[in-house]
């Protein structure tokens, strides 16, 4: 109890250092801060001078606040110090530390108050810091009379408690006084809100949001400017009243800006940009600054954009007679009224957005019934652009697609009768374009071509076209159907123009539908195109089924069904072989004789470019005249034809050996399906075609082995007669000389039978040596050997080897006018056609005929057969049963029978035509035949 009474002595530095930490954190006043703390170091402390500075920062210097000094003038209390570099208080003022002096006098850099020091007699200074929150706020200067003060511990804890107090106190200060400076722009902002429920007009409401932004900025004027798509224009909708009185002697309070005056101002607003004209740098362009300053005779301006679901309705603006820099409160705050503007118009505008979205409606609708009920997609096309131009008082509506060389072609385009039409095509877009294009979800709207720098690369054209402002919308390839073509929808104005949502939206619906149509008209014409490629298919392989066997004519008919079916001017085979590579031309089909190709073309192969370009691919190879060498140009004299395509006639591994030409004019367009069908049915001509010449080859080797079978036999015939009589000759020699006679007889019948017996030898002799040839010479195919026959010899020899047959079968054969003719061809080969004849005319004859053979030259008057190709005169031979020569010439006036009576009669006739003779059938009666046998006659005897 004792202890609890005694003296708080030792507690009073606590007490008085307690008391100046309260009123510390609790004053407000800066004057009554500094006095407590000057007091408060002044009872605790020890020091002859007192003084606290505050630093200003943007002056960067200190101003003194008060202190405590032993003398009378204590202005200097009071002043301002400027630091300078390297001086002592800037040092403790950038690094934020306390310095201790133990002698002030002596110190150079202490500046003015080195001089005050030696005035004072100080010496030993502590220079303190008032920092918090890692700023400096000014300088505590302590000085004594003493040399070299060093502060107790206990009074350094003092001394930084007392000044971090009175820097956290200043800091608080300063923070509320930026806080009390700051424009808050909610108060009035909610303030507003109540008002405007109350208010039933929306002219009410815009006035008041236009009063409570004057009463907050303070500028000169606040407008509210409204933005009319249209004629793209912004007009004077609502303004202060006292900035109305004060303009209206210098401009109208409805004066406009248009965009093509400040286009970079309104690109700005509808980016929802907020613009600021005043001492600070303009985010426009400064010949666009100028003319809007000029334009509203201001000097300092503030515009927000109203803007309502992404499209630009107007601005707000403030503007102000003086250069100004706008603050950030003043910034949002517009910005707030502009929102605000935006929600009162719309909610005005709400019934009419209504009203016009139900029109586009009917109107989609409308479109689609007519897209549904045109019969063609040219009239759907053609109804929709007008009711599209209607509706969005439009100029032109356009579709292109692109091709592959990045073209873009005029599909359809509903124009003006009165203006020029949009030319086709028009040039490929810029990659980026392309890019930008591609990348695009929604309906692109252009404003001004001119001045918003897309689609340069189209620019000129529609420059051209007097169109200024576009829709465009790229129908690219959905996913699901790759292969659907890509359009470009394009509506177009002859003027400038802003497109509004509900404009776009709508256009967005109807090129949807367009996408549609055109991509079930794509997917129709694909369709029609597949049939007809199916259709030219059948009728194609239809044709080379059908066609002749013979190859020259089967290559004829594919020619003209080339030329027939892509209506071409020129079609042409060109054909060689391997043992001749030299192209020439086996047949053609030209429209008019000029187009021609020459009829003496040879073309080498091994270096023509174009044919080795057709045999390097499977494909047709397109190539225009212009361009090809001059040694192939030249083949083709008339402008008409402009461009070729090749295709070679590959025959799997087998080198090709020939190759179709096509030639037609420079701007010809080929059908992809139809080259396509094309190809397959020109490789299917050229396996036909391989397989007629084959099956020629083949059949004409039969021909041929199965006339040097019959030529063969024939000869084998003759040389077993040939053996026979000789045998039969001998054995008869043998037969005589068994029965002995007399001495002399026997002497003469054996020398007669020796001379028989050479003579046979001799006979054998002459039938091997003319059969020798044929096992040397005619192995594998017949060799002819012409020369001069005498035709009775020729006669008798045939006649004497059917003699024996001719009288069992009791025939007689008459001949007239035979002995005085010589012939001319093969002996042999003649002898065994006579022959053959003969044993025809013997098994088709009835016993006991006769049969007549006139021979007679070939008359000037009668036309031999077409087969003959003989350069000499030719002889007639006629058989027959009749025996007036009158009546066989007569019967030669009937057309000859077409299939001859045996194979050994097709080999003689063939036989014959070899070397220009002939041998042709007549029906004279039902079962009478009359042969027309035509040999060459030796040149004297014509």
């Amino acid at each position: 109890m004792g202890q609890q009474n005694l003296p708080l002595q030792n507690d009073h530095p606590f007490v008085a250092l307690g008391r100046v930490l309260e009123t510390l954190r609790e004053e407000e006043n800066t004057d009554v801060l500094i006095e407590t703390t000057l007091n408060y170091l002044q009872t605790e402390f020890d020091y002859h001078l007192i003084w606290i500075g505050l630093y200003d920062r943007l002056e960067h210097r200190l101003f003194g606040k008060g202190g405590i000094a032993q003398t009378a003038d204590t202005d200097f209390l009071k002043q301002r110090y400027n630091l300078q570099p390297g001086d002592l208080l800037e040092q403790v003022v950038i690094q934020q530390r306390p310095i201790t002096l133990p002698d002030i006098q002596k110190e150079s850099r202490a500046g003015e108050w080195r001089r005050i020091a030696e005035n004072l007699g100080i010496q030993g200074t502590l220079l303190l810091p008032l920092r918090a929150k890692d700023r400096c706020f000014g300088i505590t200067l302590l000085g004594s009379n003493q040399w070299g003060i060093s502060p107790k511990p206990e009074d350094k804890a003092h001394l930084s408690m007392v000044l971090g107090g009175l820097a956290t106190a200043l800091h608080e200060i300063e923070v509320n006084w930026q806080q009390s400076a700051i424009k808050r722009p909610d108060k009035p902002l909610f303030q507003a809100l109540d008002e405007l429920i109350k208010l039933p007009k929306v002219v009410q409401r815009l006035d008041k949001l236009v009063s409570m932004t004057q009463d907050f900025i303070t500028p000169t004027r606040t407008s509210i400017y409204w933005y009319n798509p249209q004629q793209r224009y912004f007009w004077h909708r609502v303004g202060n009243r006292q900035s109305l009185r004060s303009v209206v002697g210098l401009r109208g309070s409805t004066a406009g800006l248009t965009v093509a005056e400040a286009s970079d101002f309104y690109q700005a607003l509808a980016r929802g940009q907020l613009v600021t004209i005043g001492t600070s740098r303009s985010q426009l362009q400064p010949e666009t600054t100028e003319h809007i300053l000029n334009r509203l005779r201001t000097r300092s301006l503030m515009a927000a954009p109203i803007q309502s679901q992404g499209e630009l309705l107007g601005f707000v603006s403030v503007e102000d007679d003086a250069p100004r820099i706008w603050e950030r409160a003043e910034r949002n705050s517009i910005l707030a009224t502009a929102q605000l503007v935006a929600l009162v118009v719309s909610c005005e505008e709400l019934e009419s957005q209504v009203q016009l979205s139900l029109k586009d409606s009917q109107l989609v609708a409308t479109i689609a019934q007519t897209i549904a009920s045109s019969p063609t997609t040219e009239t759907a096309l053609n109804d929709c652009g007008k009711l599209i131009c209607q509706h969005l008082r439009a100029d032109r509506f356009l579709i292109l697609q692109p091709d592959p060389s990045g073209q873009f072609n005029l599909v359809f385009g509903k124009q003006p009768s009165n203006r020029r039409p949009c030319p086709s095509p028009l040039p490929p877009l810029e990659p980026e374009e392309q890019r930008w294009l591609s990348e695009q979800n929604k309906m692109v709207a252009i404003e001004d071509l001119e001045a918003d720098g897309l689609l340069i690369s189209w620019r000129d054209s529609f420059t051209q076209l007097n169109v200024r402002s576009l829709l465009l919308e790229s129908l690219s390839v959905p996913e699901h159907s790759p292969n659907s073509p890509s359009f470009v929808l394009i509506i177009g104005h002859d003027s400038p123009r802003t497109w509004n949502r509900n404009e776009r939206d709508f256009a967005k619906t109807i090129a949807q539908l367009i996408h549609l149509l055109l991509t079930l008209s794509g997917e129709l014409d694909n369709a029609k195109r597949s049939f007809l490629a199916r259709q030219t298919l059948q009728s194609g392989l239809s044709l080379l089924n059908c066609a002749s066997k013979d190859p020259v004519r089967f290559e004829k008919a594919w020619v003209n069904y080339v030329a027939k079916l892509l209506e071409c001017p020129l079609v042409a085979l060109l054909t060689w072989t391997p043992q001749i590579p030299w192209a020439t031309v086996t047949t053609a089909v030209v429209a008019d004789p000029r187009l021609a190709l020459p009829p003496d073309l040879t073309i080498p192969v091994a270096t023509n470019p174009l044919i080795q370009e057709a045999l390097a691919t499977p494909h047709f190879c397109c190539c225009l005249v212009r361009d090809l060498p001059d040694s192939i140009r030249q083949w083709f004299n008339s402008p008409d034809i402009g461009q070729i395509l090749v295709i070679a006639l590959h025959q799997g591994k087998t080198s090709a050996t020939g190759l179709v030409l096509i030639a037609d004019r420079e701007e010809r367009m080929w059908s992809e399906d139809m080259l396509s069908v094309l190809e397959t049915l020109t490789q299917q001509f050229t396996s036909l075609r391989e397989y007629r010449y084959r099956l020629i080859r083949q059949t004409q080797d039969r021909e041929d082995l199965q006339a040097l079978n019959w030529y063969k036999h024939r000869c084998l015939e003759k040389l077993y007669q040939s053996v026979q009589e000789m045998n039969n000759g001998l054995l008869a020699l043998d037969s005589q000389s068994t029965y002995p006679a007399e001495a002399t007889q026997y002497v003469t019948n054996s020398a007669l039978q020796k001379m028989r017996r050479q003579q046979l030898l001799h006979q054998l002799e002459d039938v091997l040596a003319t059969l020798n040839p044929i096992l040397k010479q005619e192995q594998w195919q017949l060799t002819t050997n012409l020369r001069p026959i005498q035709l009775a010899t020729l006669l008798k020899r045939s006649l004497r080897q059917v003699e024996l047959f001719y009288h069992q079968r009791q025939l007689v054969l008459n001949m007239h006018n035979v002995s005085q003719f010589t012939i001319y061809g093969d002996r042999l080969k003649l002898e065994c056609i006579l022959l053959e004849l003969l044993l025809t005319i013997g098994l088709h004859s009835p016993a006991g005929l006769w049969i007549h053979l006139w021979c007679c030259p070939l008359r000037a008057d009668v036309k031999p057969t077409l087969r003959s190709t003989s350069p000499y005169p030719l002889l007639e031979l006629l058989i027959s049963e009749s025996s007036s020569l009158e009546e066989c010439q007569q019967a030669l006036t009937a057309s000859p029978i077409k299939s001859l009576p045996s194979l050994s009669m097709k080999i003689c006739q063939q036989i014959l035509r070899s070397w220009g003779g002939d041998l042709l059938f007549y029906q004279t009666q039902v079962h009478d035949y009359l042969i027309r046998l035509l040999l060459p006659l030796e040149q004297n005897q014509k």
